[in-house]
């Protein structure tokens, strides 16, 4: 059975990415933004203040508010959501997560008091300043996406969304929420409900600066500029490989091989195929369309 692909976006999905991003130093490597946009944030906020956001962190670490936003009847506004999810009764709170198949801790109640005083903070500190056209794109971006779906197209808008994933059906898989994001890019990130997938894909929603590429441009010529990637490519021609097979066959580190596959993924390098917990990756060699030209208009431009 299909699943249904659903575009969605409101301004609060954003601020939870961001931080989340903020508190996920393991990718803070992997991001456009990098370590100048931490460093640009841990400044606006005291030592002290800056300890406590990094120790609720670690305990809102399993506790998924993407479930709550798609479901909330009110403005989702970063404070409108706030508003509505403080509202919420303890009954309310867990006939959410049971629908969405969630483990429910027995202090849920706790956990969603500790993310709202969080984001209110992260919102007052830093989401609450920054560039409007941020938000602006991302919604021309959700609804322009969601034109182009037409019931028989779900899984290729999927994939065209995220640069190459392609997310099979299954026999639980019933909805698939997609949401634009711009923080986080390149880094696609996927939440598995059961019978619900929410995944976050990556907007390059402001212009570059004047004479400089595009990021999806430099993306690409980073990924194929080094020769390990180059190899992995090489790997994946013609077939489809797990990352066991890719450490086996090119011999580095596991950690290295994931970064290294971000960078291709971000480029739209490759086709991560998901099916249920199982990944395997193979080669999108239609990313390399139009490179030579690609090239070319911006050295001219």
């Amino acid at each position: 059975m299909n699943y249904k692909v659903e575009v969605d976006f409101a301004p609060i999905y954003e601020c939870v990415t961001s931080v989340t991003l903020f508190l996920s130093k393991q990718n803070h490597n992997a991001m456009d933004a990098g370590k100048p946009w931490v460093r640009e944030v841990q400044d606006k906020f005291q030592p002290a203040g800056l300890q406590k956001l990094q120790e609720a962190g670690k305990i809102l670490d399993d506790f998924n508010l993407f479930p709550y936003i798609w479901s909330c009847t009110e403005e989702r506004s970063v404070s409108g959501f706030l508003d509505w999810l403080d509202a919420l009764s303890s009954g309310q709170l867990y006939e959410i997560a049971a629908r969405f198949a969630q483990s429910v801790p027995a202090h849920l109640t706790d956990l969603r008091n500790l993310a709202s005083e969080v984001l209110r903070e992260w919102d007052a500190r830093y989401f609450k300043d920054i560039n409007s056209e941020i938000i602006t794109g991302l919604q021309r971006e959700a609804e322009s996406r969601q034109s182009v779906l037409n019931d028989t197209n779900d899984m290729e808008v999927y994939e065209q969304a995220t640069e190459g994933m392609r997310l099979y059906p299954t026999d639980h898989l019933k909805k698939v929420i997609i949401i634009p994001q711009y923080h986080a890019r390149p880094l696609v990130t996927t939440s598995q409900f059961d019978e619900f997938v929410f995944t976050t894909y990556s907007c390059d929603v402001l212009p570059p600066e004047a004479g400089r590429p595009t990021p999806s441009l430099l993306r690409l010529t980073r990924a194929l500029s080094d020769e390990t990637r180059l190899y992995i490519l090489r790997l994946l021609t013609g077939k489809q490989m797990n990352f066991t097979e890719i450490v086996r066959n090119v011999g580095i580190s596991k950690s290295t091989i994931h970064y290294h596959l971000i960078a291709l993924r971000a480029a739209g390098l490759v086709i991560v195929h998901s099916q249920g917990k199982s990944t395997e990756y193979s080669l999108r060699l239609e990313a390399l369309d139009g490179l030579p030209h690609r090239i070319g208009s911006y050295l001219k431009s």
